[in-house]
């Protein structure tokens, strides 16, 4: 009976701790890897500066997002595998991901990749968890990269 209320207890606290979650902070791009291009999906790897402001760390499971380059919808992008945020951390971060390219993405890539600067726009829910707790956190985020970092599978990084 005691085990019963102490577990209840802990899903309580536990549940009440996910109230006051705050979203992790992207704060620099790395660097992108492209690994290979398989008619119109794209496999590369991230490097990025994400940071966690809360006081528990976070584990960001598989999900997916759209993603628009100025406004224009490039495709779905995947993260394939868990990340870690450790708690009250600024991290450079590794994570491999595939994209599921609209018709006329490469196109639009080949437009904004000569610009020092390209708005990124990510929008879609991603799924998150402490312990066996999950949540899916809505994302509707733009960022700013420099545009070489289009050059997909053209030669680029």
């Amino acid at each position: 009976m005691y085990r019963i209320l102490a577990f209840c207890f802990v899903f309580f606290l536990i549940l009440t701790s996910c109230a006051s979650f705050k979203n992790p902070e992207f704060r620099k791009s790395e660097g992108v890897k492209f690994i290979k291009m398989d008619n119109r999906e794209l496999s590369f790897e991230v490097d990025a500066i994400l940071y966690n402001p809360n006081k528990f760390s976070l584990k960001v499971k598989p999900s997916h997002v759209d993603v628009f380059v100025e406004d224009q919808k490039m495709g779905v992008v995947y993260l394939t595998n868990k990340i870690k945020l450790h708690r009250l951390k600024e991290e450079n971060l590794h994570f491999e991901m595939k994209a599921a390219l609209e018709d006329g993405a490469m196109l639009t890539a080949f437009r904004y990749m000569n610009r020092d600067s390209v708005s990124i726009h990510l929008m879609g829910k991603v799924k998150g968890g402490i312990w066996f707790v999950s949540k899916k956190v809505k994302i509707d985020e733009t960022i700013k990269i420099p545009g070489k970092s289009l050059k997909f599978g053209m030669g680029g990084n």
